[in-house]
């Protein structure tokens, strides 16, 4: 049931705004200004001509003045017009915040918060909302950005409209009631949406957004396109976030837009900064030539900086992130905010400039000669007083700390050190005297919002450069897909890294508009995970999953649809789980199909056995084992590093029961959150993998309950309460798994099909020769009676036929017993080879 509230557009001050702004007298203001103010550019140029002796008559000279001076006075009060209506009427002071409207919204008229062109729609249309998101769209030109980006045809959108409101009375008319519950939630979430966008009114996108998550009509065209609410969200935000830079340039004489074009002489009063400026990047200058570059958030780094910048003691900073987080972006923001002015005083208006270490390192012959040239630097940079230097991969660097620690006392000195965590940890923490000098400003991964809006402004750019069009839902696949498939690289680098080889990729092809479907061909093609919309191939293969993998495993019909179950919703994306695609713990004797099914699945779905990540956990059942696993420095990790090599796979781990208790908590993780940290500090994920951990712990309990006929349902308990009492597992440990599934012993019948398959895999081997193999139901009874054996399972039976039956098939070839175009068999009571 909609929250009742109060709403009445008559009443509301903006009500005057709306009701003269459709009268014939303030419509064609701004054209009749316009007008008036060309006629009076002409005339007065006529004036001026005229003016000149012998080119007009002095009469004809003072009726141009007049009628100059006329043009001019109707300019202004056009003009005058224009002004009031702008800034008096469509902009009535608010009595109070819509925060506080939001909160209680039937003591507040909700019409007193929309602004002029929102309540120009609503009083256009009444209460229906077709006719409010109709008049939007056609009052408001400049949405068509917006509907352009989404690949929507604006003119079809209006005409199905059009025939709606047609064939519909509105609902308002339809409930008898004053306002529909429809229209009292659209302007409730309108307000809503306004609120959390920090406008003081009921804005055009705020509205169009919340039309689109609550008008029918436009829902569904949206899902159609398969385009979001949340997408026209952004897109309005995007539009808001142009017009404003449009509207700051176009006020050429406020401060702001004045200090860009450069100031007089500031750089007089400095000293000179000779060698320096020979080895370093003036980045000042740089942002400049760039016309001072958008920086998207990092507004608390920033500060930061600022701050400690600002300060008499300890004024330097070592700025901490890995690669690709914007490091170098915050230093451009540093160095446009003090060429702006925008600083504090000890900041502004200063240079920052990058110190290029490898080129003076390159240059000088020895480290005496290197001191010697950064000894200079160092002095230039005090004696100018100008100068806020800037050192990248500070800790590659650790020979100039001794040069360098005397010059970080000064208050003259001010430095910005890039860096790393793992450099920070390894070489810097070292030197406590150094690090006591600077304070540290981290800077983490940004948020995938900013690094939408990071896009957004990139996208203009790259369209102007390969003349391709860049949709939305391409911007939005590119922070969805990079998020998922390139986890251990941080945003933004990740999202420009893609975008920019989309942009190089859709270069090289006719397509004019860069579409999802191009960003899920460049992911799957750097990361080897199918990505996308399912091809037709791999929905047959998910669909008959469990068929293809029983072309390979006998039995063990339980094990088979756990896995492909978990397969189907994974690719399907309907799980919401964080960790792997699918965690199995397989329990059961010895050779009953465990491995072979972790096999089959990795060649089914994976492509190849080679995608199977297979550890023995028997060999890491000590605590000095883990860096093996995870690696340490100067050591690659056997699990952490195959995973960062081939993310979409299947990891095998055989008895993990073996595995140090420290060892198989290291898998809570995994399981649990889809990563884990390796021994270098890098995240390393495993959500594009299935993890099959398999043991035969216990199987004593299930071969019992064979022999005793137990009912098998109640075997899984048992073997579970076996495995906790002697704390083989631990319960959260088994938790973590997307199921325990216990692999039943295999029956003779079983292994007669066991038998058919493995001697299947000879037979297509021999065919490859041109020698026809002749399976025979006595051969595999014969393998069966002689490889039988509960507790082993199916892998005495392949030593059986490696020994009695691959054995003399070798020799006769060798010998040349056997040739091309053969057809043979094998005796089953003497194992030697028959012809037919």
């Amino acid at each position: 049931m909609a929250v009742k509230f109060s709403f009445n557009l008559e009443k509301a001050a903006i009500f005057q705004a709306v009701k003269w702004g459709s009268h014939p007298a303030l419509r064609f203001v701004s054209f009749f200004k316009t007008v008036f103010l060309l006629l009076f550019i002409i005339t007065f140029g006529f004036f001026l001509y005229g003016f000149i002796p012998d080119r007009f008559p002095v009469e004809l000279c003072s009726r141009l003045l007049g009628l100059t001076l006329i043009l001019f006075v109707f300019y202004l009060g056009f003009l005058s017009k224009e002004s009031f209506f702008n800034s008096k009427l469509k902009n009535p002071k608010l009595k109070i915040k819509i925060s506080e409207a939001v909160k209680n919204p039937e003591k507040y008229n909700l019409a007193e918060f929309l602004s002029y062109e929102t309540a120009k729609a609503v009083w256009k249309s009444g209460s229906n909302s077709n006719r409010i998101l109709h008049n939007l769209l056609i009052d408001n030109p400049e949405l068509s950005f917006i509907f352009s980006r989404t690949l929507l045809n604006l003119n079809k959108i209006k005409k199905t409209l059009k025939r709606h409101l047609k064939e519909i009375r509105p609902q308002s008319e339809i409930e008898g009631d004053l306002f529909s519950s429809n229209f009292q939630n659209i302007i409730l979430e309108s307000c809503k949406i306004a609120q959390k966008n920090e406008h003081q009114r009921v804005e055009i996108g705020d509205m169009l957004f919340a039309l689109a998550k609550q008008n029918l009509i436009f829902k569904k065209i949206l899902i159609e396109a398969k385009i979001k609410a949340q997408d026209i969200e952004n897109l309005c935000l995007w539009l808001q976030a142009l017009e404003e830079k449009t509207n700051q340039k176009k006020k050429f004489w406020e401060w702001k837009n004045l200090v860009k074009k450069g100031s007089l002489a500031k750089a007089w009063a400095a000293g000179y900064t000779v060698i320096l400026d020979k080895c370093s990047n003036d980045l000042s200058k740089i942002v400049k030539q760039q016309g001072f570059p958008e920086i998207v958030g990092r507004e608390k780094e920033i500060k930061a900086m600022e701050r400690i910048l600002a300060k008499q003691r300890i004024n330097n900073v070592m700025l901490v992130g890995e690669p690709g987080t914007g490091r170098k972006s915050i230093i451009r923001a540093l160095a446009k905010r003090s060429l702006l002015g925008e600083s504090s005083a000890r900041v502004n208006f200063k240079r920052v400039v990058q110190l290029d270490l490898p080129k003076i390192l390159a240059q000088t012959k020895n480290t005496e000669e290197a001191e010697s040239v950064l000894d200079t630097v160092f002095k230039e940079v005090v004696d100018a007083g100008n100068v806020i230097l800037v050192i990248e991969n500070f800790h590659n660097f650790v020979d100039i700390f001794g040069i360098l620690s005397s010059y970080l006392r000064s208050p003259k000195f001010q430095i910005v050190a890039i860096t790393t965590f793992s450099g920070l940890h390894k070489y810097i923490e070292e030197r406590q005297g150094i690090l006591a000098l600077f304070e540290k400003v981290e800077v983490s991964e940004t948020s995938e919002k900013e690094t939408l809006m990071i896009l957004q402004n990139l996208c203009l750019v790259f369209e102007q450069k390969y003349k391709k069009f860049i949709s939305f839902p391409a911007l939005r696949d590119i922070i969805n897909l990079s998020l998922r498939y390139e986890p251990a690289i941080p945003f933004p680098k990740k999202a420009i890294d893609l975008l920019d080889g989309v942009m190089a990729y859709v270069s090289q092809i006719k397509d004019k508009i860069v579409l999802p479907k191009h960003i899920a061909e460049i992911v799957s093609e750097k990361t080897e995970i199918p990505v996308g919309e399912i091809e037709a191939k791999e929905k047959e293969i998910l669909l008959n999953l469990e068929n293809l993998i029983h072309q390979r495993i006998i039995n063990q019909e339980k094990a088979v649809k756990e896995v492909s179950t978990a397969l189907r919703r994974a690719r399907a994306g309907i799980s919401s789980k964080k960790g792997p695609m699918g965690g199995f713990l397989f329990l059961g004797p010895t050779g009953v199909g465990k491995t072979e099914t972790a096999k089959a699945l990795a060649e089914i779905y994976f492509g190849s056995e080679i995608k199977m990540i297979r550890l023995d956990m028997s060999e890491f059942q000590a605590i000095k084992d883990i860096p093996r696993l995870i690696g340490s420095s100067g050591q690659e990790g056997l699990l952490t590093t195959l995973v960062k090599e081939n993310p979409f796979s299947l990891i095998l781990l055989d008895e993990i029961e073996k595995a140090h208790p420290n060892i198989l908590n290291l898998f809570l993780q995994v399981l649990d959150e889809g990563h884990l940290t390796d021994g270098l500090g890098r995240k390393v994920i495993f959500r594009n993998t299935i993890i099959i951990a398999t043991s035969n712990a216990g199987y004593k309990i299930i071969l019992e309950a064979l022999k005793q006929k137990t009912e098998w349902s109640n075997v899984k308990q048992k073997l579970l309460d076996f495995l906790f009492e002697k704390a083989i597992f631990r319960p959260e440990f088994i938790n973590r798994f997307d199921a325990v599934v216990i692999f039943k012993p295999l029956t003779k019948e079983n292994l007669l099909g066991i038998a058919q398959l493995m001697l299947e895999k000879l037979k297509k081997n021999l065919k490859q020769k041109d020698i026809e193999f002749i399976i025979t139901e006595q051969v595999k009874e014969k393998i069966v009676e002689l490889g039988y054996n509960p507790v082993f399972g199916a892998r005495a039976m392949k030593r059986v036929i490696q020994d009695k039956i691959e054995n003399v098939l070798a020799k006769a070839i060798l010998s040349e017993e056997i040739k091309r175009g053969d057809r043979i068999g094998i005796n089953p009571e003497k194992f030697t080879l028959d012809k037919f």
